[in-house]
């Protein structure tokens, strides 16, 4: 079928601003990147398409910082600031692994730390289209409440989550795969957190051992959620009382301090399969599904032992996406990459990954089937690996002035799999900022830095990238004390 066509006159738009450093995404990949190049020096300006500040945190209700078994940086100044608000515990040790928060508080801890590092915003505002000379980025066109016009920058880092920036240059991409499932959270009211823990540990066999029954209590640290009822949703299946698709078990996120007092918990059960995130009709017909699948699934919440009055308090604002475009760089992260120990000469960052080495493995499968028999974690051998990002994975190949950061980097489908979680795309954002600034002040591009000074002034600002530091006796001490199946390295 023939694609209608319209063709759009021409007509002259006004410059809206001119920039050192243009910051597309204020999510997990760009508020970090903005904070860092403004403090580095570097004027530079911020784009949101949404009207708040935090990316998935507060629109999807991914309430845990997961897998920080190197925390640093800027992801160690938000939790303690986060924690000053009772938003996050005091105290956080890698070996905690995840991270739980209060969604709403980040919004303002991130929006404090833009404002007093001097990074100017602008919301509500979304990318259209780019400035392009040749194969140099000049800018992109935007629109919002004031029209159509443009934004010129020295340097533009695309932290959109879908590689919006990049793809509207027309830049390569790796071919898309089977996505992983999108995820519809829901924020309950009347959260039992004690007698749900009681029943865990009553029925051991039914949760899971990471995230069921730790020995020490859901304290929003070291125990921050629940993860289990795998005879409940059997039950739920059995019965056909279960609407859509189903995974294994179910989660309750977000054992913060405050929200174990209050009674406030997320729930996460509710899968959409097969979805593009960058074709507008499918992702509107996700988010459909998503809440009316969440609507139907609340009176089965209540067969939960400490879900008995519970009640919903808001579903996220936009449902959650793992899978989206990635861009093609000057170098791809492969799985054996990660497996073989590969070194990198212009690693930006450093991430334990703990989980099974087989190949076509993925920690939530895309026909939905997450956490059943040959998938469960607690099952399987789990390795232990530190593995280091390259800078060269951001760049994407055939354009100058353009750094991509975030889970739309040039990483292959399984290595994605294994590092695509907040922690990382902060770490990512925290290095693309700091090669921005470095890039304007001499004169250079993104890809002509001295990345040796780029990972001097990371480390200064308290990321770690050496391996020895990394705790990684903890984190097997940790695993191990639950009863997984951790191999000798």
């Amino acid at each position: 079928m023939t694609q209608e066509t319209f063709i759009e006159p021409a007509r002259t738009i006004p410059v809206a601003r001119r920039t050192q450093v243009l910051v597309v995404g204020a999510g997990a990949g760009g508020y970090p990147a903005a904070i860092r190049a403004a403090r580095h020096g570097a004027e530079v300006l911020l784009i949101e398409r949404n009207a708040v500040v935090g990316g998935t945190g507060p629109m999807s209700f991914v309430t845990e910082f997961l897998s920080c078994e190197n925390i640093g940086g800027i992801l160690r100044e938000v939790q303690q600031r986060l924690a000053a608000h009772g938003a996050a515990p005091e105290t956080f040790l890698p070996e905690y692994f995840n991270l739980a928060y209060d969604p709403e508080m980040l919004k303002l801890v991130v929006l404090d730390m833009l404002v007093e590092s001097g990074v100017e915003l602008l919301l509500n505002t979304s990318v259209v289209d780019v400035v392009r000379e040749g194969d140099a980025l000049k800018g992109v066109i935007i629109e919002n409440k004031s029209g159509r016009q443009a934004i010129f920058a020295d340097v533009v880092i695309d932290a959109s989550g879908d590689a919006d920036v990049a793809a509207r240059a027309g830049l390569p991409m790796h071919p898309r795969e089977a996505p992983q499932p999108m995820m519809m959270l829901c924020r309950m009211g009347g959260v039992d957190w004690r007698r749900m823990e009681a029943h865990a540990r009553d029925n051991p066999d039914d949760f899971s051992k990471l995230w069921g029954t730790p020995a020490n209590r859901l304290d929003g640290a070291q125990y921050v959620h629940l993860t289990g009822w795998k005879s409940l949703v059997a039950q739920g299946k059995a019965e056909g009382s279960l609407p859509g698709t189903f995974g294994h078990h179910i989660s309750i996120f977000g054992a913060t301090p405050a929200n174990l007092e209050r009674g406030i918990g997320y729930l996460y059960a509710v899968q959409v399969l097969d979805r593009d995130p960058t074709d507008a009709a499918d992702l509107t017909g996700a988010e459909i599904e998503g809440r009316r699948r969440a609507r139907d699934f609340l009176p089965f919440v209540k067969r939960i032992p400490g879900m008995e009055d519970a009640y919903l308090i808001d579903m996220a604002p936009q449902i959650g996406v793992r899978d989206s475009r990635r861009i093609v760089g000057d170098y791809t992260l492969t799985r054996d990459d990660i497996f073989d120990g590969a070194v990198f000469d212009d690693e930006i960052a450093l991430k334990v990954y703990r989980g099974p080495n087989l190949k076509g493995w993925v920690r939530h499968k895309p026909d939905g089937s997450e956490g059943g028999k040959g998938h469960d974690l607690t099952e399987m051998p789990i390795s232990i690996v530190v593995l280091g990002l390259p800078y060269r994975c951001m760049l994407p190949v055939g354009m100058e002035n353009l750094i991509v950061t975030g889970k739309t980097v040039s990483f292959d489908n399984e290595a994605h799999q294994r590092v695509r979680l907040m922690p990382e795309c902060m770490a990512m954002g925290e290095a693309a900022g700091t090669a921005a600034a470095l890039a304007v002040r001499d004169g250079v591009t993104p890809r002509q830095v001295d990345i040796a000074a780029v990972r001097a002034m990371l480390v200064e600002g308290g990321t770690n990238l050496d391996r020895s530091k990394v705790r990684v006796a903890q984190v097997r001490e940790t695993l191990a004390s639950r009863g997984l199946n951790v191999l000798v390295s």
